[in-house]
């Protein structure tokens, strides 16, 4: 935005006594300020925001036809305010990430918290957020993860219950699957496996092994700091590799 020109926004919201309202005292607050236009949903407001592209946009986040976190996705706007009636809407990630947010009912103090933070990035040439990827980053699904592994013995298949197994650890071309009963072989690789497995229970603890956490009775810690785990069911030792033994300082 030249530096000498005007500011212009959009305000979007689905009650128009709010809406206004919002305008009229962003106008006595800002008066530099612009309001190009005033819409009440989300349809309006992708119209709006790509007809107009304006500087910046308060959008309600609840509107009919798109909600305001899909208008973001849809219109592009360099620097994009959200309006709620609800704090679920990772409103402290949106912070954090300098896209801020106003809660309804809406204060004179705080509206005045967020023109002065807009000011600050008009003055500064802050180059516009990138909202489509931080929407995707912060509402994207979680991953599938799995939950049955297929292993091949010759002419048999057999399906691991994923809870049953103890630890994965990479043996040549395969990745041997320990269980308590036996070893499978499978021919997904280590790496291939970290991205489907639930990072909470199964942590990797060497370059070529990753743990089933509840599988582990005990770590024993030497004086050079080498660590191994004790498994529950299993006489063997697993080590972990300095990189990963902060994992298992508490125990």
């Amino acid at each position: 935005m030249d530096s000498q020109a005007r500011p212009r926004a959009l305000v979007a919201d689905d009650e128009p006594a709010l809406a206004a309202d919002l305008a009229i005292r962003l106008g006595r607050i800002w008066p530099e300020l612009d309001i190009a236009t005033v819409v009440h949903d989300g349809p309006s407001a992708v119209e709006a925001l790509t007809r107009l592209s304006p500087d910046l946009a308060f959008l309600d986040i609840q509107m009919p036809g798109l909600s305001g976190l899909e208008v973001a996705e849809k219109a592009r706007v360099p620097h994009l305010v959200f309006v709620t009636a609800h704090d679920q809407y990772a409103v402290a990630a949106f912070e954090a990430a300098a896209v801020d947010y106003l809660l309804k009912p809406v204060s004179d103090m705080r509206l005045a918290q967020t023109v002065d933070r807009l000011k600050a990035r008009f003055a500064s040439g802050a180059p516009a957020i990138d909202l489509a990827a931080l929407l995707q980053r912060l509402f994207k699904p979680v991953p599938a993860r799995l939950s049955l592994i297929r292993a091949s013995v010759g002419a048999e298949t057999y399906l691991i219950d994923i809870g049953s197994v103890l630890y994965f650890r990479a043996d040549d071309k395969y990745t041997a699957v320990q269980t308590v009963a036996r070893e499978y072989l499978i021919r997904t690789p280590l790496k291939e496996l970290l991205t489907q497995l639930d990072p909470e229970r199964f942590w990797q603890i060497h370059r070529n092994t990753i743990v089933n956490a509840q599988a582990v009775a005990s770590a024993h810690h030497e004086l050079t700091g080498r660590v191994t785990l004790n498994l529950k069911g299993r006489a063997e030792k697993l080590p972990v590799s300095r990189a990963f033994s902060h994992r298992f300082r508490q125990m």
